[in-house]
């Protein structure tokens, strides 16, 4: 939404209110190029400029605006002499093309500290979608995830939600998160099995807006859980038509009809690792050799003639590196999961470089990439979350 329309949207501001001398409209238009932790500041000027700052459609059209920027990371990381000593923090990139330049490491203080409940003692940070980050809670002594959390990094704030009523015998094994634009809903879809036999699968959505659960009973396909991406208003997964097939496709569980429907793939055979977001493209990180990895980008989505295919080398096995994002047009962020240090490739250059990020000290985790925004996970559960 451009500023010019967001002007004339009837939104609650009083007329000269934000900055006497200067035009409404440009104001709105600066105020939406901030960044989010600004505008959080702003909002305590006056009551005209919390009016605004907290105005669902300044919201979104901030998010439009800069869902474009670099993501940032949010990751756990532990202390490698006491394990059990988890801090959250999160990670900004520096301009990739600077060699040398560092990541920006801040400890993250929420309104809620989710490491200090029981149910989080080993709890998984699942992904993100508009600045949101899922991660499900797990208790180890029930083999359960029994509690879900929505939190917004930039913001603080925590929602704390339980897991599904319809998971009973089952064993919660992954979840994912996205946004349903036609009915301004946030999404959360749980994938579990059932307890005995590890085989039946099962689907269900949640509402962040009603409250509420929905079962998918039709589930043709074997999900890898752990790999999945929100975009164009769908949930992607990794997938096979059996649990022993190697026949590997895409399925996307669209979240406004609630339906799946396969996405085209490269042609040819290939072992796909995970799906990854770069840049708002679907990608397939790909084993080509033990030192050598492919990423697959969709240039155009749904045009299966659209792939595109960059080659990652590797110093040690394909296994031990995590794609993380993409840093400007070509700059693929890649985690040694080994030696613990973040390398930049360069897709276009073919050229590599190690990234340090100076005072994380620890063992990392997991870690998600997600965007700033100031979408209100306590905004959209206010109609039923008992306040």
């Amino acid at each position: 939404m451009s500023p010019k329309k967001l002007h004339q949207s009837q939104m609650p501001v009083a007329k000269a209110a934000l900055a006497p001398n200067i035009p409404e409209e440009l104001t709105v238009d600066i105020l939406l190029r901030l960044p989010a932790k600004s505008i959080g500041k702003f909002r305590c000027v006056s009551k005209p400029w919390r009016c605004l700052l907290s105005d669902p459609l300044f919201i979104t059209a901030h998010l439009t605006l800069h869902l474009c920027y670099p993501q940032k990371l949010i990751l756990f990381s532990s202390s490698p002499v006491l394990p059990s000593s988890r801090s959250i923090y999160t990670l900004t990139f520096t301009t990739a093309d600077k060699p040398g330049s560092e990541a920006v490491l801040e400890k993250l203080t929420l309104s809620e500290n989710i490491l200090e409940n029981p149910s989080s003692k080993y709890a998984s940070i699942v992904g993100s979608c508009n600045g949101l980050v899922l991660v499900l809670g797990f208790r180890r002594e029930l083999g359960l995830r029994d509690t879900m959390y929505l939190i917004n990094p930039t913001t603080m704030e925590v929602v704390k939600l339980a897991a599904s009523p319809l998971v009973r015998k089952a064993v919660l094994i992954g979840g994912a998160l996205g946004y349903d634009s036609s009915n301004d809903d946030y999404k959360i879809v749980t994938v579990s099995c059932d307890d005995s036999t590890g085989n039946e699968t099962s689907v269900d959505v949640f509402s962040l807006r009603s409250g509420s659960w929905k079962r998918i009973n039709s589930l043709p396909y074997h999900l890898n859980f752990c790999s999945w991406v929100f975009l164009n208003g769908a949930i992607h997964w990794l997938a096979c038509s059996d649990s022993d097939s190697e026949d590997y496709s895409v399925i996307a569980f669209d979240l406004t009809s609630e339906k799946f429907d396969p996405v085209p793939i490269p042609r040819g055979e290939f072992d796909p690792i995970k799906l990854v977001d770069l840049g708002g493209c679907l990608a397939i990180v790909v084993k080509q050799t033990y030192h050598q990895m492919d990423i697959w980008v969709m240039q155009e989505y749904g045009i299966g003639q659209s792939w595109t295919k960059f080659s990652v080398a590797t110093p040690n096995s394909f296994y031990l590196n995590k794609v993380v994002c993409l840093l400007g047009d070509d700059n693929v962020v890649v985690l040694n999961v080994e030696e613990q240090k973040f390398v930049v490739h360069n897709l276009t250059e073919n050229t590599r470089r190690d990234m340090v990020v100076a005072g994380i000290g620890g063992h990392l985790r997991q870690l998600i990439g997600f965007s700033e925004s100031l979408v209100s996970p306590i905004y959209y559960c206010q109609n039923w979350r008992a306040t």
